[in-house]
């Protein structure tokens, strides 16, 4: 029943996203409703100081940094768990490559007047996925070491903030529109409950490719 909980919630996030990507594609008016309107209220927000801030969350949210976060959580994985290991590494390296093809079907130019200069194409955010992906990872690999439900609680809320933080950012900067990160985070969301609910599949394919592997995992 998880399983399918988890096939049937990926599914609608990520029709959610293809309803998004083809609005965007298209230029749906709600679609720009929502970006002018919110770049309106972030350009209220912007001073020197809020800058620096959300220049750092960005570089600290940024693909580069986020894969070199994961390649350590998969390091840490790997002699205890190879399979969470691999599925962690492939979700986030995968899911980067998904973005790209997104970003070159829809060719959405980015904002104009850009704190922080930027290229490429705008929809969705790589940024805001790759840390939604490693935040989610995280969680999934930590949260059950917890025994106390707040401090579980309170952590989760964390990461749930964080992903705030870096899709914030990416919007302050002028550097994605408010649906490109919305879009990333329902893509990486979507995706992430899409291959944990083939999770049993993929340990049968693990196993062929590593024949020391008899974990079976339980979460």
């Amino acid at each position: 029943m998880q399983t399918k909980r988890k096939l049937i919630g990926g599914g609608v996030l990520m029709t959610l996203f293809g309803a998004l990507a083809i609005s965007v594609g298209i230029s749906a008016q709600w679609v720009q409703t929502i970006d002018v309107q919110t770049k309106s209220a972030f350009s209220t927000l912007i001073s020197s100081r809020n800058t620096a801030v959300f220049r750092t969350i960005a570089f600290l949210g940024s693909p580069l940094i986020v894969l070199i976060a994961t390649g350590l959580l998969c390091m840490f994985l790997w002699p205890q768990d190879r399979h969470a290991s691999l599925v962690i590494g492939l979700i986030q390296l995968g899911g980067s490559g998904l973005v790209e093809v997104c970003k070159y079907i829809v060719q959405r130019p980015r904002p104009t007047h850009q704190l922080i200069a930027d290229t490429g194409f705008s929809f969705p955010s790589g940024h805001t996925f790759c840390t939604t992906i490693l935040i989610l990872s995280l969680l999934f690999v930590f949260l059950p070491r917890i025994q106390d439900q707040e401090i579980r609680l309170a952590w989760t809320l964390v990461g749930i903030l964080w992903i705030g933080l870096v899709a914030f950012s990416r919007v302050y900067l002028g550097d994605h529109h408010a649906t490109d990160v919305l879009g990333s985070v329902l893509l990486a969301s979507g995706l992430w409950l899409v291959v944990r609910s083939q999770e049993n599949k993929l340990i049968l394919f693990s196993q062929h490719f590593l024949p020391q592997f008899t974990h079976e995992r339980t979460r």
